[in-house]
């Protein structure tokens, strides 16, 4: 059963990230702790962000909204880049930092603008 939580939680970061963050990330975990990095690896992304119960690019949604009312710019932009990597569009982020802000304040949605700004800048030449 862990070993398949593993699979689906390698799986579902590669899709949101592609396969060297999703790795990097891990090897950032588990240089931490291997025990965190296995569990955030297999309840939260092999067990949770798999539950049928929402489509993934919802759960996405579900989880910018919440970096946003609380405040995390770095997972934030992690999150921003994971969400345009599975087809949610940039014009779908804008119109969640607008609804989100007036239910988390001002200053979350300009930290969220800065974030939207940075993910979805050109690539410098």
């Amino acid at each position: 059963m862990a070993n398949d939580l593993a699979k689906k939680g390698m799986e579902l970061r590669t899709k949101l990230w592609g396969e060297k963050a999703a790795k990097d990330g891990d090897a950032f975990l588990k240089n931490f702790d291997e025990g965190f990095a296995t569990f955030l690896n297999e309840q939260l992304f092999g067990a949770i962000w798999n539950r049928p119960g929402l489509p993934t690019k919802t759960r996405s949604m579900l989880t910018i909204t919440a970096l946003m009312a609380l405040g995390r710019g770095p997972e934030l932009r992690l999150h921003m880049r994971g969400a345009l990597n599975i087809g949610i569009t940039p014009d779908e982020l804008k119109e969640l930092i607008v609804h989100v802000s007036q239910y988390s304040g001002v200053p979350t949605a300009v930290e969220a603008i800065r974030a939207f700004t940075e993910v979805t800048a050109p690539p410098k030449k």
